[in-house]
């Protein structure tokens, strides 16, 4: 198995010292792009995931992956970057495909839910390329690795609230808003949604129909007067059932990928309700 290291040039020397101090062999250090750095070392299968633990105990971005065969294979797959726009691509951190071009890119570390591969997320990823103006007020319920908040705040948004119910998501959403630089625009609590005080230009809960019927009236109560709310996790067949559990907004917009839905409502109507094919 090989460890990867997440790092930057100025940290490379003392990440290679610390995986020959755990006795990892053939340390190699990769550039993917201009400012990420990746240390890479060989370890028995056996050993690889306790040092990427170790390693991610001390703060740094670590993760053992296969050394080769299909496995190998299915991992490049699964950490080739995600570019959803000329504006705006998501990659792990740990991922060794090139991304040097890559527009608007926000990196995730390990943890958490959501890397923007799922069509819930990217559905609304969608939106928030679409309707992001700048300076907005961002609520994430249900945030998970983060990656909806970060994304709107790479496009422009001001500030994020983010939240959720699970520790892990919150500590990954902390450290991933670190990663991007973005520690001082991002507030990540555990929090019950009634406790957060105020309202949001733009109010995100990708956490399914049961969720969201659960959570309607504080969803609804967090928006502000010219705000837009995007639900998503549902079915298209869901979406008049939502729709109404979250009156008095009114639908603005429905996307579709597949069986996955996302329902975007406002307090007054701004578009016709459309079906977008993604």
């Amino acid at each position: 198995m090989i460890v990867v290291v997440a790092t930057t040039q100025h940290e490379v020397a003392g990440v290679q010292m610390r995986l020959r101090e755990l006795e990892g062999r053939d340390v190699d250090v990769l550039e993917p792009s201009d400012t990420r750095r990746l240390v890479l070392a060989a370890f028995d299968e056996w050993a690889a995931e306790p040092v990427a633990g170790a390693l991610r105990g001390e703060g740094r971005v670590a993760v053992a992956r296969p050394v080769d065969g299909p496995r190998l294979e299915a991992w490049m797959r699964h950490t080739r970057p995600i570019a959803f726009s000329e504006r705006l691509s998501v990659c792990f951190a740990w991922s060794e495909h090139d991304r040097g071009d890559l527009p608007g890119l926000i990196e995730l570390g390990p943890g958490g839910f959501g890397s923007g591969e799922h069509p819930s997320t990217a559905l609304v990823v969608d939106q928030l390329l679409g309707r992001i103006r700048g300076g907005e007020r961002v609520l994430d319920v249900g945030c998970g690795s983060g990656v909806l908040g970060l994304c709107a705040l790479r496009l422009g948004a001001s500030r994020v609230v983010a939240l959720d119910i699970k520790a892990d998501a919150v500590d990954a959403t902390r450290r991933n808003a670190a990663l991007n630089g973005m520690e001082r625009q991002v507030e990540a609590t555990n929090a019950p949604l009634e406790e957060i005080d105020g309202t949001f230009d733009v109010v995100l809960a990708n956490i399914g129909r049961a969720a969201i019927v659960q959570l309607a009236p504080e969803l609804v109560g967090r928006l502000s007067p010219d705000g837009w709310l995007a639900v998503s996790g549902i079915s298209s067949s869901q979406c008049a059932l939502v729709a109404g559990f979250l009156c008095p907004l009114v639908a603005l917009e429905c996307g579709t990928s597949g069986e996955w839905s996302t329902l975007i409502l406002g307090r007054r109507p701004q578009i016709p309700v459309a079906l977008v094919e993604r």
